[in-house]
């Protein structure tokens, strides 16, 4: 099968990098279904990249395998140095500790109040003390730009923007070195999802948190994204800054930009504006 085009990203000053996803040959099989096949990828450490690609070119599952939720057919899989499907229970618990990940609805306990959610990853990776806990959940709430109220509410009790919010809180619990987010912007009005996309600028760019997000939003894209990657046919088809990836000679690619004048495409990365409260 096809790969097509491939664009790669120097480091610019050559300068080692830490690479924390490093994907090799990983093939994923529905049935007769060929998802990925024989897939490579590297995530370096303080990147912000965009993985994009058509319906049914495996971005969700690429996330999954990434973080030990389903497991590729071949292939190897390393999250921060650790070999995610041959690694030992006590090796992938310390890793778990080590990135956060929200995905597509949020996936609140919907139960459970806000605060609890955000509190969950605490209490079953961390032995502290409640209130240490409390102090942290509140520390996460306002990170993710949440009102001090909003912990004691009910997932169903806030709005779109906000739930999204609490579900980044949830994932920034741990500190996380890495975040992996799938369709964040997915469902939100145009002012949330800019806000919501200066909140993963802030977070990649001043935290130093990775970041690694599933996006079919041009806004996100053009906003804020320092590295775009697609996938098609199975595998990368293309990888690198926003400006080389609408050069590709793809047709998939250049169906997906045609929609927006890349000319009047903005800094990627500058989102330098405080992060907003949404209540919408």
């Amino acid at each position: 099968m096809s790969a097509g085009p491939v664009v790669t990203v120097g480091d610019g000053d050559g300068a080692p990098i830490e690479t924390v996803v490093e994907l090799r040959g990983v093939t994923t099989r529905f049935g007769s279904q060929v998802v990925h096949d024989g897939l490579d990828l590297d995530v370096r450490r303080g990147d912000l990249v965009a993985l994009i690609g058509g319906s049914g070119s495996g971005k969700s599952v690429l996330l999954r395998e990434i973080i030990g939720l389903h497991r590729p057919d071949a292939g190897e899989v390393r999250l921060l140095g650790t070999d995610v499907w041959r690694a030992p229970q006590a090796a992938l618990a310390a890793v778990r500790r080590r990135f956060g990940m929200m995905f597509q609805e949020g996936a609140l306990f919907s139960s459970l109040d806000v605060a609890t959610n955000v509190a969950t990853p605490l209490r079953e990776h961390l032995d502290l003390p409640e209130a240490i806990v409390d102090q942290l959940v509140q520390l996460r709430l306002a990170l993710a730009g949440l009102p001090p109220d909003a912990g004691a509410k009910l997932p169903s009790q806030l709005s779109g923007g906000m739930r999204k919010r609490a579900a980044i809180a949830r994932a920034l619990a741990l500190e996380p070195e890495v975040l992996f987010l799938d369709e964040p912007t997915s469902g939100l009005d145009p002012i949330t999802a800019r806000a919501f996309d200066a909140l993963l600028a802030f977070l990649n760019r001043d935290l130093g948190i990775t970041v690694l997000v599933v996006t079919h939003d041009l806004d996100t894209l053009f906003g804020i994204a320092r590295r775009v990657v697609v996938l098609g046919r199975g595998r990368v088809i293309a990888d690198g800054s926003l400006d080389e990836v609408v050069r590709v000679d793809d047709p998939w690619i250049q169906s997906y930009f045609s929609s927006r004048a890349t000319s009047a495409a903005p800094s990627p990365s500058d989102p330098a504006a405080p992060v907003k409260r949404d209540g919408a």
